[in-house]
């Protein structure tokens, strides 16, 4: 419940840019999505050449990739991968034995990385796909939502806007 007022306390504090409420939205989207998606390390720099090659609001994307606070990264990728391996049929690999394996050998052997890349090899397409699908849904989510209550916000600033003796 927490998570839901900072986000839409975010959102009133969108609510006076001087973008129209749909440009936000997407700016906003394009955060939370970027956020969410397995691109770790990468987020940033795409969020910064998106919003300048569109013209976005630096700051509506910039809150969006602050959706995505260290303690919910692992439960979302791990999940997402973990769906993703299974649609995939990954998921049937013996993660324990592979994890035995690396772990019973030094890291500064070559067998160590051999079954790095073994374990890799086994879960890095549902890395991609499980985490990559969660954000695209998301930042749906997010567009939704952000364009209602900023389409809302804008109505209301326009209707306190306009003198009382026009109505």
């Amino acid at each position: 419940m927490a998570v839901l007022r900072s986000f839409l306390r975010a959102l009133e504090n969108l609510a006076v840019l001087d973008d129209p409420p749909h440009r936000t939205a997407l700016a906003l989207a394009i955060g939370v999505g970027l956020s969410f998606s397995p691109l770790l390390g990468l987020q940033i720099l795409i969020a910064i050449g998106v919003a300048l090659a569109f013209k976005l609001s630096r700051i509506a994307v910039f809150v969006g990739l602050c959706a995505n606070v260290p303690w919910i990264m692992l439960p979302w990728y791990g999940l997402k991968t973990a769906a993703a391996a299974a649609v995939l049929g990954t998921s049937t690999v013996d993660l324990n034995a592979r994890l035995d394996l690396l772990l019973s050998v030094p890291f500064y052997r070559a067998a160590f990385w051999g079954h790095a890349a073994d374990l890799l090899e086994a879960f890095l397409v549902p890395f991609l796909i499980g985490p990559t699908l969660g954000a695209l849904a998301l930042a749906g989510l997010t567009y939704a939502v952000a364009l209602r209550v900023l389409t809302r916000r804008a109505a209301e600033r326009l209707a306190s806007a306009v003198p009382q003796s026009f109505l």
